[in-house]
């Protein structure tokens, strides 16, 4: 449940910050892969013998979006053989599977060098989608506390450099002591790895507006067709500006609506307003 109480415009205006790892010159392509949680959008609309593609599928779902955060990953790796049948029911279309790394590793115990057997086949498993696959989602529980930072970066060291990666932070901690915060910063962008911007009503801590590399991994939690989240909305519009113009390559941005009742015309806004970027290389 998301609540608005007592919170103003003024609450989600971002913070400007200073980005040094970006290039600080304008890039002319800009990268922006939007979409949901799963693919079942307008899955009520299917209607017997339909035309394909189905409402509630993937092939429907891409004609819309071109990007999933793929949080069925979260609870259950998938086989080869299912991940190659969504690939081909989209191979024409330019596409990004963003899949939450498995709970066994981010959830069940510390993330930490003991994880790395079982993230390497987890990997070696979302490499099935060949050129589909986006930057995957590493979630850390809440009681993964700051204290487990040289933890964290040594796991994340041990991972393959080249395997796209962004890691979303939740406890306070992490957000408390702007120093601590920017040395792991830095460390990311040695790594070559993302730092996940999560903008929820009530925890701004997460709004932390700091880019580890030429990456954006955006996750908008939002009720959906009211002023406030309109007004969320322009303001990444023009923090997006700014950062392609400062050379942002691309971003990966979320939308986790959790009222149905205008769902679609908060939908279609996005798009709309964030249609300048949406083109592809």
């Amino acid at each position: 449940m998301i609540s608005y109480e007592g919170l103003t415009e003024e609450d989600f205006t971002l913070p400007e910050m200073p980005q040094p790892f970006l290039p600080g010159t304008r890039n002319r392509n800009p990268l922006l892969y939007l979409g949901l949680p799963n693919w079942n959008y307008k899955e009520e609309e299917k209607k017997k013998n339909s035309p394909d593609p189905q409402p509630g599928t993937l092939p429907f779902y891409a004609s819309y979006f071109n990007a999933c955060e793929l949080v069925l990953t979260h609870e259950e790796v998938p086989a080869a053989e299912k991940i190659m049948k969504w690939y081909k029911s989209i191979e024409a279309i330019d596409f990004k599977f963003c899949p939450q790394f498995h709970k066994g590793i981010s959830n069940t115990g510390k993330v930490d060098i003991h994880k790395l057997g079982v993230s390497a086949d987890f990997m070696n498993r979302m490499k099935s989608f060949q050129n589909k696959l986006g930057s995957s989602l590493l979630q850390l529980p809440e009681n993964y506390a700051a204290e487990n930072s040289d933890k964290l970066v040594s796991y994340l060291e041990a991972l393959p450099k080249d395997y796209e990666l962004a890691v979303e932070l939740r406890n306070p901690d992490w957000f408390a002591n702007p120093t601590q915060l920017n040395l792991l910063v830095e460390k990311l962008n040695r790594l070559n790895k993302t730092l996940v911007i999560t903008d929820t009503p009530g925890r701004r801590d997460t709004v932390h507006m700091q880019l580890s590399n030429t990456t954006a991994f955006i996750r908008l939690n939002a009720k959906g067709w009211n002023e406030l989240d309109l007004f969320r909305v322009g303001e990444w519009k023009k923090r997006l500006q700014s950062w392609y113009l400062q050379g942002l390559e691309k971003c990966y941005f979320f939308l986790h609506i959790h009222d149905a009742e205008g769902k679609d015309d908060f939908i279609n806004y996005v798009q709309e307003e964030f249609g300048i970027f949406l083109r592809t290389k």
